[in-house]
């Protein structure tokens, strides 16, 4: 940690990102204990067919962790990737699962969509998953081309359609012959991260899955 970092985390001490206590870390150990309880069969790990190999999340998308996403993705809140980095990186079978991969990437947003919400809050947490533990993150690599509808107004087909020919590759030589790991906040019908598997698996990458935070089994 550099000096100004360390001149902040006096100033603004660190507070656990579930219940406001102040801690030293984002995720105090009670909330994560709660979690671990009530989630004893998590993650969880799927596997797919075609493009896409396996699937991993932490939660399904309801109660406080909906709540909390929520916040996280629409109310202004960056900081909120300190806390579900947390639950990824001191989760012993999540870092099992890291290593089966080399790099790590997010799920590409538009730049009008990123200028709009201030950040790509896949990617926050991606950088930070990266950071602590021993995998490489990428970006600039799949990208977005262009704009589509948003996929929460669209049923499973139309979602399957509105995301067809929107990413693209560049600097395909990064990926070449290596596992590729996205990150994305939900996993609902899996469209997105389809199309983004197919993108990265025809430019040359020998694997590609996705870890979520949570998946919606409602949608």
């Amino acid at each position: 940690m550099n000096f100004w970092n360390k001149v902040l985390s006096l100033l603004f001490p660190p507070s656990c990102g579930m219940c406001g206590k102040s801690n030293n870390h984002y995720l105090c150990l009670e909330c994560l204990k709660k979690f671990e309880q009530e989630k004893k069969n998590v993650p969880v790990i799927e596997k797919k067919n075609g493009y896409l190999s396996e699937h991993c999340y932490l939660f399904e998308y309801q109660g406080i962790i909906r709540e909390k996403i929520l916040q996280y993705k629409f109310g202004n809140k960056p900081y909120l990737a300190n806390m579900f980095s947390e639950f990824f990186v001191k989760n012993k079978k999540i870092c099992g699962f890291l290593k089966k991969y080399d790099i790590i990437m997010e799920v590409p947003m538009s730049k009008k969509k990123v200028k709009q919400r201030g950040y790509n809050q896949s990617k926050l947490i991606a950088q930070k998953i990266s950071q602590n533990a021993e995998i490489l993150h990428q970006s600039a690599i799949l990208i977005k081309q262009k704009e589509n509808q948003t996929q929460s107004t669209l049923n499973k087909k139309q979602r399957i359609e509105n995301v067809k020919n929107v990413y693209k590759i560049q600097n395909e030589q990064k990926i070449k012959e290596k596992a590729v790991l996205l990150f994305d906040d939900i996993y609902t019908t899996g469209a997105t991260a389809k199309e983004c598997a197919k993108v990265l698996k025809q430019a040359g990458a020998s694997k590609v899955g996705i870890l979520t935070i949570a998946k919606d089994f409602f949608s």
